[in-house]
C-alpha cells in the first residue's frame, strides 16, 4: 500500500496521454473558435464600415451638390442680365471666409478674362492661366470642380458653371480656400463621428487631391473602405476607417470571451480526466500489487507444501534407510566373519578358482557394507563439529586419498583461500564424493581440475571434469535421494553432500553440459562471516 500511495503522491507530472489529448483538443477548439469568431466580427465590421462610408458618400454628394447649385445658380441668373447684376449678387452672397473669389469669366479671343470679381484671389481684367484656365475651359451646364495648388502651397478648390446656365461665352467661377493639413473636427453629436474619413477631389486617393480629413494620421491604414462621391459632373472619393468598433464593444469582446470560456471548460475537463485516469491507474497498480502479493503467497505456499512433502518423503526414506541398514548390517558382519574363517580354513588349498571366488565375495560384501554406511549416513546425519579449516590442505589430502585412475589427470588451480569454519571430516567426505563422481564420469580418461578461490564472503571449492556431462533433466534431479544413472551405487552421494554443505550455511551447485563435462562448486562462508553470524 505504501508503494502505491507513494507513487500516487510523487508523480504529478507528466500528465496522462489521454489528459494531454483532451487538453490539446480543447486548446485547438478555443483557438479555432476565437479565430472564427474574430473573422465573423471582422466581416461584420467591414460590412458596417462599407454601409457607413456609402452613407457618408451619399450625404456628401447630396449636400455638396445642393450647396454648390444653390450658390452658383443665382450668380448665373444674374450674369444673364449683366456683369453689374452678377457683381451685385456676388457681393450680397460673399459671406464665407473660405471663399477666396467669385468671378464672371468670359472668353475674349483665345483668352479667358475676368469681367467681374468679388474677393482677393481674382481681379477684374485678370487673364486666367494654368489650373484655372484648364478648369474654365472645360466648363459646361454642369458643375465642375478641381483642386489645385497656387504658389506658396495654397490649396484652392475651383468650381465652374458654364453655358447654357451661364451666358454664352461666359463661366461662373468660384474659388474656395482648402487646408487639408487641418483635420476637420467632428463631435460625438455629429453623424458618422465613429469614422475617420478623408475626401479626395478625384477618383483616386492621391495626396495632392486631398480636400479635407477628420484625422491627421494619413494615409488611412487598417480596414479602409472607399466610396465615390458624385459632385455635379466631377467624381470625388471618400475613404473611411472605423474610429471605434462599429458592431459594439460586446461583439469585439465576444471572440476572446468564447475562447476563454472553451479554454476554461477544457482545463476543467482536463483536470477531471486526469483525476479519473490517476484513480484508475492507482486502482490498477493496487490490483497489480495485490495480485503480485497473492502470487508470491501462492508461490510460498506451494514451495512450503513441496518442502513439507519433500521432508515427509525424506523422513520416510530415512526411516526406511535406517531400517534396511540395521537389518543388513548384522548379516553383512556375519558374512564378513564367515568369509574370513573360510579363507583361513582353505589357506593351504592351491585351487585358484576358489581364491578368485573368495576375492569376489569380499568385494561384494565391501560394496554392500558401503551401501549400508550410505543408508545410515542418510538416515541419521552426524552432528557437525566445525573448526577453522585450511582448504588447500584439505584438497591435497583428498586427492592423495582418492588418487585418479591411470587415464585421468588431476590439475590443481588454487587461488587465495582463507580458512573457513567447518567440520573437516564432513567436508572431506563431500570432496571425496565429488572426486569419485568425476573419475566415474570419464571412463575413457580426461582431466579433473580441483581448485579453490575466495569470493565476497565465501570460499568456492570447485571440482570440474571433462566427462560426458549431463542434460538439463538429469541435472535437475542429481540431488534427489536414490537417483543415479550408474549401474552401481545408491544415488545418495550428492544428496548427502548437499545436506552436509547446507548444514554449514553453504551451497552446492552443479553446472553441466552434455559432452562438455561437469563442474560442481562448494561455497562455504569465510570463518569471519560465520563467526559474525554465530555472534548474532
Amino acid at each position: 500500500m505504501e508503494s502505491v500511495d507513494g507513487s500516487r503522491r510523487g508523480h504529478l507530472w507528466p500528465l496522462q496521454r489521454l489528459t494531454i489529448a483532451v487538453l490539446v483538443v480543447f486548446v485547438a477548439a478555443a483557438i479555432g473558435l476565437y479565430v472564427g469568431a474574430t473573422k465573423l466580427v471582422g466581416d461584420q465590421e467591414h460590412r458596417l464600415l462599407k454601409e457607413r462610408t456609402a452613407e457618408v458618400a451619399e450625404l456628401l454628394s447630396g449636400s455638396i451638390g445642393v450647396s454648390l447649385t444653390s450658390s452658383l445658380a443665382p450668380l448665373a441668373a444674374a450674369a444673364q442680365e449683366s456683369p453689374a447684376a452678377f457683381l451685385q449678387e456676388a457681393q450680397d452672397a460673399a459671406a464665407s471666409s473660405t471663399v477666396a473669389a467669385t468671378a464672371l469669366v468670359a472668353k475674349q479671343g483665345g483668352t479667358w478674362t475676368v469681367q467681374a470679381a468679388v474677393g482677393q484671389a481674382l481681379q477684374t481684367g485678370q487673364t486666367l492661366d494654368d489650373a484655372r484656365l484648364a478648369l474654365v475651359s472645360s466648363a459646361d451646364g454642369q458643375i465642375h470642380t478641381d483642386l489645385f495648388t497656387l504658389p506658396g502651397n495654397q490649396s484652392r478648390l475651383g468650381i465652374t458653371l458654364g453655358p447654357p446656365v451661364a451666358p454664352a461665352g461666359s463661366v461662373i467661377y468660384e474659388e474656395i480656400v482648402a487646408d487639408p493639413t487641418r483635420p476637420a473636427t467632428i463631435t460625438q453629436s455629429e453623424p458618422f463621428h465613429e469614422l475617420n474619413a478623408a475626401v479626395y477631389v478625384g477618383s483616386k486617393p492621391v495626396s495632392s487631391d486631398l480636400l479635407l480629413a477628420t484625422t491627421s494620421k494619413l494615409p488611412l491604414t487598417g480596414d479602409v473602405v472607399s466610396s465615390p462621391v458624385k459632385v455635379g459632373a466631377s467624381t470625388w472619393l471618400v475613404r473611411a476607417e472605423a474610429r471605434e468598433p462599429l458592431a459594439g464593444s460586446f461583439a469585439h469582446a465576444m471572440p476572446l470571451a468564447l475562447g476563454a470560456a472553451v479554454l476554461l471548460i477544457g482545463l476543467a475537463m482536463t483536470a477531471l480526466v486526469e483525476a479519473v485516469a490517476r484513480r484508475r491507474n492507482y486502482a490498477m497498480a493496487l490490483v497489480a500489487e495485490r495480485t503480485a502479493e497473492l502470487e508470491d503467497s501462492l508461490g510460498e505456499l506451494e514451495r512450503a507444501q513441496q518442502a513439507v512433502v519433500a521432508n515427509e518423503r525424506l523422513a520416510a526414506l530415512g526411516q526406511m534407510a535406517a531400517t534396511v541398514g540395521h537389518e543388513l548390517r548384522n548379516p553383512l558382519s556375519v558374512l564378513t566373519n564367515s568369509l574370513y574363517l573360510i579363507r583361513n580354513a582353505v589357506s593351504g588349498v592351491t585351487d585358484d578358482r576358489l581364491g578368485r571366488q573368495l576375492d569376489t565375495a569380499d568385494r561384494e560384501v565391501a560394496a554392500a557394507t558401503l551401501i549400508v554406511s550410505d543408508l545410515l549416513e542418510f538416515s541419521r546425519p552426524r552432528t557437525a563439529n566445525p573448526t577453522e579449516l585450511d582448504i588447500p590442505g584439505l584438497l591435497e589430502e583428498a586427492v592423495s586419498v582418492a588418487p585418479p585412475p591411470s587415464a585421468i589427470q588431476v590439475v590443481r588451480q588454487d587461488g587465495e583461500a582463507p580458512p573457513v569454519f567447518a567440520d573437516r571430516d564432513q567436508i572431506r567426505q563431500v570432496v571425496l564424493n565429488l572426486l569419485t563422481n568425476a573419475y566415474e564420469a570419464m571412463p575413457e580418461g580426461g582431466t579433473v581440475t580441483v581448485g579453490a578461490h575466495v569470493g565476497t564472503d565465501a570460499v568456492d571449492i570447485s571440482v570440474a571434469d571433462t566427462g560426458v556431462g549431463m542434460d538439463s533433466a538429469t541435472q535437475a534431479r542429481v540431488f534427489e535421494p536414490f537417483f543415479s544413472l550408474k549401474t552401481k551405487g545408491t544415488g545418495l552421494g550428492l544428496a548427502v553432500s548437499k545436506r552436509i554443505v547446507e548444514a554449514h550455511a553453504g551451497t552446492l551447485t552443479v553446472d553441466s553440459r552434455p559432452g562438455q563435462g561437469t563442474t560442481v562448486i562448494i561455497s562455504l562462508p569465510l570463518a569471519s562471516v560465520a563467526a559474525e553470524a554465530g555472534a548474532r
